[in-house]
């Protein structure tokens, strides 16, 4: 039966893209046909698509990731990464798609789709006033957090949102948003299914041509699909953000105060969040986040997709009904000039859960990367990164650290060659999940677009 729901999942989550792209185009049709008969209204629009094809393999020394007995094998991939960006009056659209089909040659896991998506779509019903949104997300995260991160130890998550959005003007400098929200979660082996109903408040005053101080109340109910085993909640929120954008600096502040109703029990504490994005030259650019806020393992999957993209591979986030609190920092550089590329980042968080003590834990990962064009036909990038995990309660800890390089040799306009190499080394306070893993691929990759 899971494995039908986790088909199911991944043909909606592969689908949904292609339907919003429809309604877009469909929406776009009706634009076209508007617009040729009142010519001379000017509207901006921005668009672009990027697609690419993967097909190869990849050899591996311990392709169970296993601490003894370790058996070399071999894995066949196709995938294929779908980018879409759509800006006009009526639509806005972005897609990242990153999905990939796996076969194991020597059958020591069963094939299998790996990657997600992280889709929405915007639609202005009446422009500018009343909007309805769509979001979607899916993936992957390890279902067990003390083990390693193997096809067994793996599970499709699925988040979709959707409500409408509701914008009065009261003047030229201030304006007040109303909005609902549905949004179903589903775990392909936890047993923490929920829908969650939300309402959301703000009111926002325009300081200036470049500064905005809203003031924002925000309710969320989590109910479950079984609620013997996991207890339903609320969450509530209000704060004031203070949000600015210069010509090289963006900076949102919020600060306020969150709670949660969970068993008849209230918990609250400070709420505030900051993110800072600064332009140092046309080359590098320097972001800053930090944080405490009360979170759910939904919102940290969405976010993290949003903030880094689909990835291949699975999240490291704890499949949970339990709520926690969380306090996160982070600090990130990159530079990117002529055929130079190269930056790195550390991330700090910290979940002290409700109930579910157990979980308690702090994650630090830190990561680095190096690409250089060394040719019209041929490039280079290195990559490391380091993720470090403890548990409070039990005392476990583990340390992994991965790192490779690859070269990509283009063919033609469309066509190029990827060589790459990756290394992983597993430290653990359980010995039997610490593992070591050399692996190597040959991807031949067709990219026919390029974003404009």
């Amino acid at each position: 039966m899971s494995c039908v729901l986790r088909d199911l999942r991944m043909q909606i989550a592969l689908a949904l893209p292609a339907a919003l792209f429809a309604v877009t185009a469909a929406a776009q049709t009706t634009q076209a046909t508007s617009a040729s008969a009142a010519q001379g209204r000017a509207q901006e629009r921005a668009q672009g698509l990027d697609l690419s094809l993967t097909g190869g393999g990849s050899w591996s020394d311990n392709i169970g990731r296993v601490a003894l007995d370790e058996e070399e094998g071999t894995i066949g991939r196709a995938g294929v990464e779908i980018g879409y960006e759509q800006r006009s009056r009526r639509i806005e659209t972005d897609i990242d798609l990153n999905a990939a089909y796996e076969h194991y040659f020597d059958d020591t896991y069963d094939d299998d789709v790996i990657g997600g998506v992280d889709a929405s779509l915007n639609l202005g019903i009446v422009p500018e006033r009343l909007l309805w949104v769509f979001q979607e997300n899916f993936g992957q995260i390890t279902s067990d957090p003390f083990a390693a991160s193997t096809p067994e130890n793996r599970e499709d998550i699925n988040y979709f949102t959707t409500g409408p959005d509701l914008l009065l003007s009261f003047g030229s400098a201030t304006s007040l948003r109303l909005s609902g929200r549905y949004s179903d979660v589903n775990y392909e082996f936890q047993n923490v299914d929920n829908q969650q109903y939300g309402a959301s408040l703000s009111l926002a005053r325009r300081l200036s041509g470049t500064a905005t101080l809203s003031f924002n109340v925000e309710g969320t109910r989590f109910e479950f699909d079984d609620p013997v085993a996991n207890d339903d909640y609320d969450r509530y929120q209000a704060f004031v953000r203070y949000d600015v954008e210069g010509s090289r600096t963006r900076l949102t502040v919020d600060a306020g105060y969150t709670s949660l109703d969970i068993d008849e029990e209230t918990s609250d504490g400070l709420l505030a969040r900051l993110s800072l994005v600064r332009q140092l030259s046309p080359a590098s650019a320097l972001t800053v986040t930090a944080g405490t806020q009360f979170s759910d393992a939904g919102d940290m999957f969405r976010s993290g997709q949003d903030n880094l993209g689909v990835s291949l591979d699975s999240s490291s986030i704890v499949g949970t009904s339990d709520p926690f609190e969380s306090n996160f920092g982070s600090l990130a550089y990159d530079f990117n000039r002529n055929r130079t590329a190269f930056g790195f980042s550390a991330t700090y968080s910290k979940e002290q859960y409700e109930t579910a003590t157990t979980l308690d834990r702090d994650l630090t990962t830190y990561a680095a990367y190096f690409s250089r064009q060394l040719s019209r036909a041929v490039s280079a990038r290195v990559f490391l990164q380091l993720e470090q995990e403890e548990f409070d309660v039990s005392g476990f800890e583990d340390e992994e650290l991965g790192g490779g390089a690859y070269l990509d040799w283009r063919l033609g306009r469309t066509l190029s060659l990827r060589l790459q190499y990756d290394r992983f080394d597993r430290d653990s306070t359980d010995p039997t999940t610490e593992y070591t893993e050399n692996r190597v691929s040959l991807f031949a990759i067709w990219s026919p677009m390029e974003r404009q």
